[in-house]
């Protein structure tokens, strides 16, 4: 009996051993892809991107510097000369409304942008791993960069803790901070079009749209 028993067990383990190894590992959560949250903030007529200080890279690195104990970089594109007047006139807007040289604001904010804003006038919407750096490529791809490579700063916002700089895009009625808004969303992967664009209600409302979509 015990010579037959033997065999037996030890096809039994062997059977085991086998079954055991077939049971698929579980992921680690630490290798799974995380999305990546992005603001988008309503300033009445005017948009904003907000992005997370640590995924800021390339020529955008720098700006961690920039802006010391920042959480979040807020990104708005306007009108240069629009934007950079600190007492802008009725003559200015007449002025922002023909196509003109952009700039781009970078204010930085060590809160959360709904602190900052009010939780009524921003949007948070998940972008993929890949759809972050894009999104963050298409922002740094729109600011202009001096032969070095490094952004070219135009001057203090009009607020502490922001900066103006220059943009390699024009500004225009048909291409406006809000037209800008959505395409760094739609370039992220965000379900925004950017389409026909032109007021801030327009892409809040695709913004919250796409926020209350099914995942």
């Amino acid at each position: 009996m015990r010579r037959v028993q033997r065999p037996a067990l030890l096809f039994g383990s062997l059977l085991l051993l086998a079954a055991c190894s077939a049971v698929p590992a579980r992921p680690d959560p630490l290798s799974l892809p995380r999305p990546v949250p992005v603001a988008v903030i309503d300033r009445e007529w005017h948009t904003e991107i907000g992005l997370r200080a640590e995924d800021l890279t390339g020529p955008l690195a720098v700006l961690r510097d920039r802006f010391p104990g920042a959480r979040t970089l807020v990104f708005g594109f306007g009108d240069r000369h629009y934007l950079a007047d600190p007492h802008p006139g009725f003559g200015d807007m007449l002025l922002a409304a023909l196509p003109g040289p952009g700039a781009l604001l970078v204010t930085g904010l060590s809160t959360a942008p709904e602190a900052a804003f009010g939780s009524a006038n921003v949007v948070r919407l998940m972008l993929s791993e890949d759809g972050a750096r894009r999104a963050v490529a298409y922002v740094s791809n729109s600011f202009t960069h001096d032969p070095t490579g490094a952004l070219v700063a135009l001057g203090d916002g009009p607020y502490p803790g922001s900066l103006f700089y220059a943009a390699s895009i024009a500004y225009s009625l048909s291409h406006t901070c809000n037209t800008w808004t959505a395409e760094v969303l739609a370039e992220g992967g965000a379900a925004v079009s950017a389409d026909g664009v032109v007021t801030a209600g327009e892409i809040m409302t695709r913004a919250r749209a796409a926020e209350a979509a099914p995942r």
